[in-house]
């Protein structure tokens, strides 16, 4: 081999490992941007998350406050003491992080604060400054003012961070009241960002609209403005992003990514790069849009590139081989490196879709514990007084003559309080239901016995109801009341959804080694912009519909542990059930 074809293979051979190191580079970047897009997604949809939670529950207090000025005349200026006649707020309201109720009475200067045991406080000038300003500043009684993050400097709550919500009112002489709740601001930010982890390390951070710290990973930084504290901790580091980034975005109000250095994460004590996202969090979206705190969540940089550090390694340990073997294993390396980044696209993109449902499924699963919470507490409270309504209407109603037109208008108050003792049903089912009692039995008969229950409905109704059960169907475990409940209603809504007739198609078989029964109509569809949220509580497209009736099934068929999906178009809806043929643990 001449000097010339040493040079021209050395040259060769130089530029092929530059081209194959450049490829690997450029892999590991592209990778590297995916997913780190994809963790600061992830990110962004927790702190959304945390925020929706944080206006939501500020959303659940002045409700709270409406209901509580339905009883001020009566109870709190009279009495003096409006704890001790509001049972059914009082649990709720302690439970919602209310600190204290205060009481305005017509003619005084300062309200008269509650704890959430009913007992007066001492302190009778608590927040005078601010309740004060917040109803004077509202405006028309019945409006609900929300102040700012404030800390009392004495009493009973000195050094606690509170916001006053205020509601101005006005008696039968037009002399002005109001009445105020005192909310524990660090607690109702704790109950909600605490917990909540990004990835393996990364924690939230919660901001009032001063930019003090409602919440933190690290204790000793709440309830401290959110630069100086950092600073106080490591004056050698170089904050000047993050205080660009807290003074022209975070609380600015934006909803973004970005990124920082900090001089510490979670014990490890020097500089550490870490991705950020962040959103406002609107108290009152409504009629304050400007009161406003913020949620963000951080994790390191290192923490993301990990999740591809041994592809890395493995991708120079290919390259490596190559130069190597030069020429020879050229064309096998390239396929192998190009399939490997196949692979990790594919398991990148997995590994996406399966937090994203996981996180889906427990935001769903907080909603509907908040919502079995309110509505069982709700429930209790109004079905006794509703009975007793509907009761009292039919006595008086049967001693009127016929025809009486008064008459006519107790009658629909029987009506009106059976459909609304109905829709209390749904809800104690929704929100307490019986544990099945499952065991092996004929899966085929529960579906006879249910289609006997509806078929003078369908007769009425003009639909053909058709069965077709797998005779061969050993025996299921279920419990037949609930499994036939689940049938029931979904039969219903096919009828519903079949107003000038049509057919019913119900059949039962085993496929996939489950059992699955599915039920058919031949409708107009469910509306597209409802279909994502069937199995949600209080989601219906009727007028008189609860909206529960598919919330209870998906609960009994998880019970179950089955699975409930549907199929839906202009030609009709299907949905499908699956059971497992063995008793589930």
């Amino acid at each position: 081999m001449t000097r010339k074809h040493i040079l021209i293979a050395s040259l060769v051979f130089v530029l092929l490992t530059v081209a194959v190191g450049g490829m690997g580079y450029r892999a590991k970047t592209d990778a590297l941007a995916v997913v780190t897009a994809q963790f600061n997604q992830q990110q962004l949809l927790l702190a959304e998350k945390i925020a929706g939670d944080i206006t939501d529950h500020f959303a659940f207090l002045r409700t709270c406050l409406e209901g509580l000025s339905l009883m001020w005349r009566e109870q709190a200026v009279e009495n003096g003491r409006p704890w001790l006649h509001v049972p059914a707020f009082s649990g709720i309201l302690a439970q919602w992080n209310v600190a204290a109720v205060g009481v305005l009475a017509p003619g005084e200067s300062l309200p008269r604060f509650f704890d959430a045991s009913g007992t007066p406080l001492p302190d009778a000038g608590l927040c005078p400054a601010a309740c004060g300003d917040i109803l004077a500043a509202t405006g028309a009684p019945g409006r609900i003012g929300l102040g700012r993050v404030f800390s009392p400097q004495s009493g009973v709550f000195a050094g606690r961070r509170l916001v006053a919500m205020a509601m101005p009112l006005a008696d039968d002489r037009g002399r002005a009241g109001g009445l105020v709740l005192l909310v524990d601001a660090v607690a109702v930010a704790a109950r909600y960002a605490h917990d909540v982890r990004s990835g393996q390390t990364g924690y939230a951070w919660v901001l009032d609209d001063r930019g003090v710290f409602l919440d933190h990973h690290e204790s000793a930084f709440i309830g401290h403005e959110s630069l100086a504290v950092r600073r106080e901790r490591d004056p050698n580091i170089d904050w000047a992003r993050l205080t660009w980034l807290i003074h022209n975005r975070v609380m600015a109000g934006e909803r973004g990514t970005d990124w920082y250095v900090s001089g510490w994460h979670r014990g490890r004590i020097g500089e550490v790069m870490k991705y950020v996202a962040f959103c406002p969090a609107p108290l009152d979206p409504g009629r304050y849009p400007g009161n406003r705190w913020a949620v963000a969540l951080a994790a390191p940089q290192d923490e993301v590139q990990g999740l591809i550090g041994r592809l890395v390694v493995r991708q120079w340990l290919l390259v490596g081989l190559f130069e190597l073997i030069v020429f020879v294993g050229f064309a096998t390396v390239m396929h192998f490196a190009l399939r490997w980044n196949t692979t990790l696209s594919r398991e990148v993109d997995k590994t996406a879709r399966e937090l994203l449902g996981a996180q889906e499924k427990l935001i769903r699963a907080e909603r509907f514990a908040a919502i079995g919470e309110a509505a069982a507490r709700l429930s209790h409270e109004i079905k006794n007084p509703l009975m007793l309504m509907g009761g009292f209407a039919n006595q008086v109603r049967r001693h009127m003559a016929e025809g009486d037109k008064d008459a006519e208008k107790l009658a629909i108050i029987e009506s009106e309080a059976k459909r609304l003792e109905t829709l209390l049903n749904e809800v104690r089912d929704f929100t307490r239901p019986a544990a099945p009692h499952i065991e092996a039995r004929d899966l085929n008969e529960t579906v006879r016995a249910s289609l006997a229950v509806m078929r003078p409905a369908l007769e009425a109704r003009n639909i053909e109801a058709a069965i077709d059960l797998d005779a061969a169907l050993p025996p299921v475990p279920h419990d037949a009341d609930h499994i036939k409940q689940v049938l029931l209603n979904l039969m219903k809504n096919a009828a519903e959804a079949m107003e000038q007739g049509g057919r019913l198609a119900v059949r039962s078989g085993i496929r996939d080694g489950k059992v699955r029964l599915t039920v058919a109509d031949t409708g107009g569809g469910i509306p597209e912009n409802v279909r994502a949220r069937v199995f949600d509580p209080f989601c219906t497209t009727k007028e008189s519909g609860t909206g529960l009736g598919l919330a209870v099934c998906q609960r009994i068929v998880e019970d179950h542990h089955g699975e409930i999906r549907f199929n839906t178009g202009e030609t009709g809806t299907t949905f499908t059930v699956e059971l497992p043929l063995s008793p589930q643990a």
